[in-house]
């Protein structure tokens, strides 16, 4: 059926109320009842036309609300919805299309940018704050880099593409995002104190592909995170190479640690009688291929890709569930600076006490100096939460800072565990032998236990006793080895002095 439109049945009505009309001005008036039926049909043609237009006002109505609610749809499909900024999608086809032209300045820089703690924001003060967090960062980064391309590409990560001279240039301009940044704003009357990691590739120079751009851009961005955060990194082609190996040990890492295939290894503390007194369990890792993995070159990895979380949550419940089986023994917890940073550390150690059944009285929470040196006042706090709970603090390698004492007197530790590197010179320096014998002093007169590293040598072990060491720890009693060994050491009762082919 043919659809009339509005205007041609306009046309028709305004016919009949013509021809009504000259029909009223023709009848007589002996004709009144066909003058009556005239003006009805006249009647009902302006009732019709009125419906009629109105229909039409309807109708267009409609068709400009569909043309801008269309046109809303665009713009959200190309923008994200906090943040405003090109979705991922439309970023890539953009920096794609732009790559195509030459720049005016020289080049294009591809920054990677990903906002440092994210997830901490949103569990401490709530997803608002954390989308504030991000709406914030990316006003920042219009005002920096005004008329460059801006996409919100991950849940924390944002990709600029903008045009600059020099890859020295790009990095200028990301160190003054940095510092932008970094001034203090508000929201909801809450302080949002934020920092980034920035990786950035530069073409032509590196290459003039999104892909490979991005890919570059990528390792840098890792690079950043590895270093400390908070940093801007120009991509290095040295990054390639490394690029393989972190990321297969990454991977494998991750496997290792989910299908559980690392061991622990326990290293004796004894007194200077060679009583066993405690362990420090020591984290080992037997590759199905490759044999056995060094700490060294994974936990930094670990550190780096945040697997370390998952890593020490690992060897806290293995050392737990290892530890339960005897109540004679304390046992050495290494924590990392990346675990102490967050407060689910403590609600880890809380958890896994009560799955393990294990006393938290025989835990010692081993850091290192450094990890004192530079904490801040979260760190402080969580530790002071952990010991709150029964834990022990160690400060392990004491004397490698070459700091004063003044921090230890805030810090909540237990113990100090004085760095083998002085106690190996033992006997051979005088200044060593003075130096030790001050920190034993310090550490007595504190009320700190204190543990000397290192202890090779029965000169050694005798001149660190009489430095003023209660507890000693060294290949000269024995060596890291599986729990079954310490076990039989506590049911034997004697002397511990163990030798093992077990490497450190």
């Amino acid at each position: 059926m043919m659809r009339i439109s509005h205007y041609s049945m306009v046309g028709w009505l305004l016919a009949i109320i013509g021809l009504s009309v000259l029909g009223l001005t023709g009848a007589g008036s002996e004709d009144l009842w066909h003058t009556r039926i005239l003006a009805a049909t006249t009647a009902v043609a302006v009732i019709a036309l009125f419906w009629a237009c109105r229909q039409h006002r309807l109708e267009t109505e409609l068709v400009r609300q569909k043309d801008a609610t269309d046109r809303q749809n665009a713009l959200t499909h190309e923008r994200d919805g906090v943040t405003r900024t090109l979705t991922r999608r439309v970023f890539i086809t953009r920096c794609g299309a732009q790559l195509k032209i030459a720049p005016a300045s020289g080049g294009y820089a591809l920054l990677l940018v990903d906002m440092d703690y994210l997830k901490q924001i949103n569990d401490a003060y709530g997803h608002d704050m954390g989308d504030a967090a991000l709406r914030h960062l990316a006003t920042v980064a219009r005002r920096v880099f005004p008329g460059s391309l801006i996409g919100r590409v991950g849940g924390d990560e944002f990709a600029l593409l903008i045009e600059c001279a020099s890859p020295e240039a790009a990095t200028r301009l990301a160190e003054s995002f940095l510092i932008a940044l970094d001034h203090t704003a508000y929201h909801a009357g809450r302080p949002l104190n934020l920092s980034a990691s920035i990786g950035i590739a530069f073409g032509p120079g590196d290459t003039a592909l999104f892909d490979e751009l991005m890919q570059y851009a990528d390792l840098a961005l890792y690079q950043s995170k590895r270093n400390g955060r908070a940093q801007a990194t120009l991509f290095e082609n040295e990054m390639l190479r490394d690029q393989k190996h972190t990321r297969y040990i990454e991977r494998e890492l991750r496997a290792a640690i989910l299908l559980n295939e690392l061991e622990l290894a326990y290293q004796p503390i004894v007194t200077a009688e060679g009583k066993l007194h405690g362990c420090e369990a020591l984290v080992r890792w037997r590759h199905p291929s490759r044999g056995i993995i060094p700490p060294v070159d994974f936990i930094p990895i670990a550190e780096q890709s945040l697997l370390i979380d998952l890593l020490g949550e690992w060897v806290f419940r293995r050392a737990c569930r290892d530890g339960v089986e005897t109540d004679r023994l304390s046992i050495g917890v290494n924590f990392s600076a990346s675990q102490l940073k967050r407060d689910d550390v403590v609600t880890m150690v809380e958890r896994v006490l009560a799955e393990t059944g294990m006393p938290a009285r025989r835990i010692v929470i081993e850091i290192t100096e450094s990890v004192a040196m530079n904490a801040n006042d979260g760190v402080i706090r969580r530790l002071a939460a952990l010991r709150a709970l029964g834990l022990r603090i160690s400060l392990d390698d004491f004397g490698t800072g070459y700091s004063g004492f003044s921090y230890l007197r805030a810090f909540p530790i237990d113990s100090i565990k004085i760095d083998r590197s002085f106690v190996v010179k033992l006997g051979d320096s005088e200044a060593d032998n003075v130096l030790i014998t001050a920190l034993a002093s310090v550490a007595n007169a504190m009320g700190l236990a204190i543990v000397a590293e290192g202890v090779e040598t029965a000169e050694q072990m005798l001149l660190a006793s009489t430095a003023g060491c209660k507890l000693l720890q060294g290949y000269y009693f024995a060596r890291p080895q599986p729990w079954s060994d310490i076990q039989a050491m506590l049911d034997r009762g004697g002397p511990v002095r163990i030798r093992t082919t077990e490497a450190a």
